[in-house]
C-alpha cells in the first residue's frame, strides 16, 4: 500500500484549528498537509473508510493511529469548571458573547486551536469561534434567557459566554472502529502519502443534526 506519512499530524491539526480554517468537500483541501472532508460513511472494508461527500467519494486508510470519537448530546446542566470546549458565539451589547453551538473536547484534545477568533466558515457573520477552559459556571437569567454564564480562559484573554437552553451541546468522547456505522456523518481528517492511499489522523462522528 505504500509509506503512509502521519508524522506530526497533531501539530498540523492544531493549526488548522488556531487558524479558523474549515474544510468541507472532498480531498484538495489542505493546511500543513491535513485534508478535512465532511461526509457520511459509505462502508469500511479492510482497512478502507470510504466517506461519501457532495463532491464525490474519498478513501482513506484506517491505522493503528488513527484516533476516533464520538458526539454524545448532554444537558446544559452538564457544562462545568475544568473542562475544556469549543463555542460558537455572538457578541452582544454587553460585551458577552451568546452561544449557538458548544461542544465539549474529550480530554486528549486539551488544548487544541486554543484561543479567540472570528468563525472561519463565515468570516463576515460577526460570529466568533472560542476554545477555552471553563474557569466558572454561573447560572444567570439575562433578560428573558435562563442558562449558564462561562467564563472562558484562554492563552492571552478571557470571554464571557451566555450559553442559552436548547441549543446544540455535544461532547467528545473517544470510540473504536465499531462506530463507522455507514450513513453515519463524520469530519475526517487525512494525512498526505507518499503514494497510495491518505491515511486517515482523525474521524469524528458527528452528533445526529450537527
Amino acid at each position: 500500500m505504500g509509506f503512509y506519512l502521519v508524522i506530526n499530524w497533531k501539530r498540523w491539526i492544531r493549526t488548522a484549528l488556531y487558524t479558523g480554517i474549515i474544510f468541507v468537500g472532498a480531498v484538495g483541501s489542505f493546511a500543513q498537509g491535513i485534508a478535512t472532508v465532511r461526509g457520511k460513511v459509505a462502508s469500511v472494508t479492510n482497512q478502507v473508510l470510504i466517506v461519501s461527500t457532495a463532491s464525490g467519494d474519498v478513501q482513506a486508510l484506517l491505522t493503528d493511529k488513527t484516533v476516533i470519537r464520538t458526539e454524545v448530546p448532554v444537558d446544559l446542566s452538564q457544562i462545568s469548571t475544568g473542562m475544556y470546549l469549543g463555542t460558537t458565539a455572538t457578541k452582544q451589547p454587553d460585551g458577552t458573547f451568546l452561544a449557538s453551538e458548544v461542544h465539549i473536547f474529550s480530554e486528549d484534545q486539551r488544548g487544541t486551536g486554543e484561543g479567540h477568533r472570528p468563525l472561519g466558515s463565515d468570516p463576515q457573520s460577526g460570529a466568533t469561534m472560542t476554545n477555552a477552559n471553563v474557569e466558572r459556571v454561573e447560572d444567570v437569567a439575562v433578560k428573558d434567557i435562563k442558562g449558564r454564564l462561562l467564563n472562558l480562559k484562554y492563552q492571552g484573554g478571557e470571554v464571557k459566554v451566555l450559553v442559552p437552553p436548547k441549543i446544540p451541546i455535544v461532547k467528545r468522547v473517544i470510540a473504536d472502529r465499531t462506530a463507522l456505522v455507514n450513513g453515519s456523518e463524520v469530519s475526517l481528517q487525512t494525512a498526505g502519502t507518499s503514494g497510495g492511499l491518505p491515511a486517515a489522523v482523525q474521524i469524528t462522528v458527528r452528533a445526529a443534526g450537527r
